[in-house]
């Protein structure tokens, strides 16, 4: 890494590469049925979008820091293990995984939202859970085939989420209509307080991964003036994005329809330029979702396979086909999916989406607290507790925390119970594998003794 840095920077990545490729990132599927569920909290719900996008830039200026101070294979579980020992990092494994796959059900989820716009009989949640898991194991077998088959239709795919995102997002701002944003302030029935700590976790869920926003500092040119800067200014480019096209819609859709909408941005659509434009809006949303749901199956397979591979997970996730593709891996997790699936079915996909999404929250908010946390740490063991940047990034860590600790609190009273019991669980599992791990070891230790007495 520090041999590409000192290297020459022709081909090196410049500020205005990286902020599209930061906003890039950050920009997926998912927020394709946000504005429903920021619609049932309310108008209250810009506050939430505000301390937001305040504590992601936070967060990603302090996960833009470690990267290049200490530039690790593994990323923000890698931080973690290195400031607070094996168990912490075995922990943050677990939950980063777990949200990968959860995050995964909500494009599905999502996807199958917008295609009961086509078929009605999908609202019916008997079928669009049969239909989820269809679609699910289709998309399986064909990440098997290899990364190179799933990650084609990626650029395509991509197009179409940017077409119907940014084509309702502001072009839709002809067709606002003050009134209709206006007519709830606070739909939840809770204090506005609680109103907006809901709003915030759902928010949260656009801004998932900001920690792969951050490529690698040996492709940037000045990286220690790039990163950040192309951190928060992709931030920026994507949060007007979403708060645009969400506040857009909820001025478009009378909030009686959108709270109830499975397809907002195909309804908004309709709204703006008839039913025509809606079933285009749901065709184009339909393959942003599930087409790049391949490529996300597995990339949610690498994490527990560098896991395996270092002996804190099964070894079977490590296992992979002549593609390299970690099949046993996708099995399980598709498994795992289908599971939460029928868990959270429900009448309303709207409501089922943000049950997954918010769990999906939870699951990488307990990652990120540990992984802004070790900064401090890193820079106090390598002797930079007395300089004005360890200052700032202090304060940005004490800001990260506390907007984690406000999203925790505002997932709900179920992502806490589940997610709770999720951490516990942890414990008993790191005892297995630390004592597996032990065992392995004497036995290597043994018959390195034997193999050198011979």
């Amino acid at each position: 890494m520090m041999a590409e840095m000192s290297g020459s920077s022709a081909h090196k990545i410049g500020l205005a590469a990286l902020t599209l490729v930061t906003a890039s990132n950050m920009m997926g599927s998912g927020v394709f049925m946000l504005p429903t569920n920021l619609a049932g909290v309310g108008y209250i719900s810009l506050w939430g979008w505000v301390i937001t996008i305040i504590g992601v830039i936070a967060l990603a200026l302090v996960f833009a820091k470690s990267s290049l101070i200490n530039p690790r294979i593994g990323g923000i579980v890698s931080y973690a293990k290195d400031a607070f020992g094996p168990f912490v990092g075995f922990q943050s494994t677990i939950c980063y995984w777990i949200s990968a796959w959860i995050g995964n059900v909500a494009l599905l989820v999502a996807g199958v939202g917008y295609l009961s716009y086509f078929f009605p009989a999908l609202h019916d949640p008997v079928y669009s859970c049969i239909t989820s898991i269809v679609i699910l194991w289709a998309f399986v077998l064909l990440g098997s085939f290899g990364a190179d088959i799933a990650g084609r239709s990626q650029s395509f795919t991509a197009t179409c989420m940017l077409i119907v995102v940014l084509g309702v997002g502001f072009i839709g701002w002809f067709w606002f209509k003050p009134d209709n944003f206006t007519q709830v302030y606070n739909a939840t029935g809770k204090s506005d307080l609680q109103a907006v700590m809901s709003a915030a976790s759902i928010a949260l869920w656009g801004f998932l991964g900001v920690e792969s926003a951050v490529v690698s500092t040996g492709q940037v040119k000045d990286p220690e003036r790039t990163v950040p800067k192309a951190t928060v200014f992709g931030l920026l480019i994507t949060a007007i994005c979403y708060v645009s096209s969400c506040t857009v819609i909820m001025g478009i859709v009378p909030h009686e329809v959108l709270v109830h909408s499975p397809a907002p941005f195909a309804s908004a659509a309709s709204y703006m330029f008839g039913p025509l434009a809606g079933k285009v809006a749901s065709a184009l949303s339909i393959i942003a979702c599930f087409g790049s749901l391949s490529g996300w199956l597995i990339l949610q397979s690498e994490a527990p396979r560098a896991a395996a591979k270092d002996g804190i997970f099964p070894a079977f996730f490590a296992e992979t086909n002549k593609n390299n593709v970690p099949v046993k891996s996708l099995v399980f997790t598709g498994v795992l999916m289908s599971l939460v699936l029928f868990m959270t079915a429900s009448p309303n996909l709207a409501k089922q989406f943000e049950i997954v999404i918010l769990l999906s929250v939870f699951a990488s908010l307990l990652p990120y607290i540990y992984a802004i946390i070790s900064l401090p740490i890193l820079m106090i063991n390598r002797d930079m507790a007395a300089t004005r940047t360890f200052r700032v990034y202090t304060g940005l860590v004490l800001i990260g925390i506390v907007f984690c600790l406000y999203a925790l609190l505002g997932s709900g009273s179920n992502s806490l119970y589940w997610g709770i019991l999720m951490v516990l669980i942890t414990i008993p599992l790191y005892t297995y594998v630390a004592a597996k791990k032990h065992s392995a070891a004497v036995v290597e230790s043994a018959h390195a003794a034997t193999s050198s007495k011979s």
